[in-house]
């Protein structure tokens, strides 16, 4: 059985790839998502949503390791490249990506703004949506 953190390091590489597919098969049927202010439901709505958004840009995440939290809760801090069809850049963030994970699968991502290293072990368990 994948361990939550390797699950996690997965979900990465398969965003980065661009691979779909690879990505749904890691999320629960009805995952729970950010998309700005927005949320969404369900792994349709989320093929759909990457599918367009890899058109308009290529985001590169590189996640630092990830920190188990308990109760099934997985932190890992990102820097983030966005970069345009063609490569030009776009900008750099970097943020905290919180998962829940529910079975073996990831039911929920939430992006907090990045925490100082210094604070990040104390902070993060207090950081939910």
């Amino acid at each position: 059985m994948t361990t939550p953190p390797e699950l996690v390091r997965r979900m990465y590489a398969a965003y980065n790839r661009r691979d779909a597919d690879g990505l749904l098969a890691l999320l629960t049927n009805d995952v729970d998502w950010p998309d700005g202010d927005a949320r969404l439901h369900g792994k349709d709505a989320l093929r759909r949503y990457w599918l367009e958004q890899w058109t308009r840009v290529h985001t590169h995440d590189e996640p630092s390791e990830p920190v188990e939290l308990g109760g099934g809760r997985i932190a890992v801090r990102v820097d983030q490249t966005v970069r345009t069809p063609d490569g030009s850049p776009l900008s750099t963030a970097r943020f905290v990506h919180l998962f829940q994970i529910r079975d073996g699968l990831t039911a929920r991502m939430d992006i907090k703004t990045a925490i100082p290293d210094a604070q990040l072990s104390a902070k993060l368990p207090e950081a939910q949506s």
